[in-house]
């Protein structure tokens, strides 16, 4: 089975996290995909909608490889075991951490000019991501919201890597996926439509306040 789109997949997770409705809960998307996902979650809870904003390290391909990922705050986060796996130079590495940081930088620069983050300590936080292949950005996420004095967390992902997800079951509250793969090379291929997020559709998306809850359509 694959989802129509991100609002779909959303939509879908939204019926599962119905109980969360009038529990103070903040919905997180992490970055542009995750944030069409978050959206209609929060539509469905009534919860206010924020940007976590994250950047992978990582080379293309083929084949692709993430090293790690930059979250807001300047925290890094490296995935040692696809390091220790691969023949990548120590400056190459650098040079990737670097391009990384610049792009999280000018993301930053661009949402937090009319969005400020939403606060979040003490509170329920609901963290959504269009899927989980490798789980890197979902574990600097988690980091990043731990910083911040999140109070309980809520991973939300359509689909996953089953070992993905019994490594941030360690790392937050509670998961909630709709499906969990023994395999996932790539998130896109769990999509018809998997299109790239710009920032406009994303500032949108954010802009799109207030919220009251609402219905799927199911």
């Amino acid at each position: 089975m694959r989802f129509r789109d991100r609002r779909e997949a959303g939509e879908r997770l939204a019926l599962r996290l119905r109980p969360l409705r009038g529990d103070r809960a903040v919905v997180l998307g992490l970055s542009g995909g995750g944030l069409v996902v978050a959206g209609r979650i929060a539509d469905v809870l009534g919860a206010p909608l924020d940007i976590l904003l994250t950047r992978r390290i990582e080379v293309a391909g083929p084949p692709a490889a993430t090293f790690g990922a930059v979250g807001e705050g300047g925290l890094l986060v490296w995935d040692h075991t696809a390091i220790r796996r691969s023949d990548i130079a120590p400056e190459e590495l650098t040079r990737l951490t670097g391009g990384a940081r610049a792009e999280l930088a000018r993301r930053v620069g661009v949402y937090r000019q009319t969005v400020a983050p939403v606060p979040i300590a003490g509170r329920t936080v609901v963290l959504a991501d269009d899927g989980a292949a490798t789980g890197t950005t979902a574990h600097t996420a988690i980091r990043v919201l731990r910083a911040r004095q999140a109070g309980r967390i809520v991973l939300a992902v359509p689909v996953a890597q089953a070992s993905v997800l019994d490594r941030l079951a360690r790392e937050v509250d509670q998961i909630v996926c709709l499906r969990s793969l023994p395999w996932l090379q790539a998130v896109r291929n769990s999509y018809r439509k998997f299109a790239v997020v710009a920032d406009a559709e994303a500032l949108e998306l954010l802009h799109h306040e207030p919220r009251l809850p609402t219905e799927v359509p199911w």
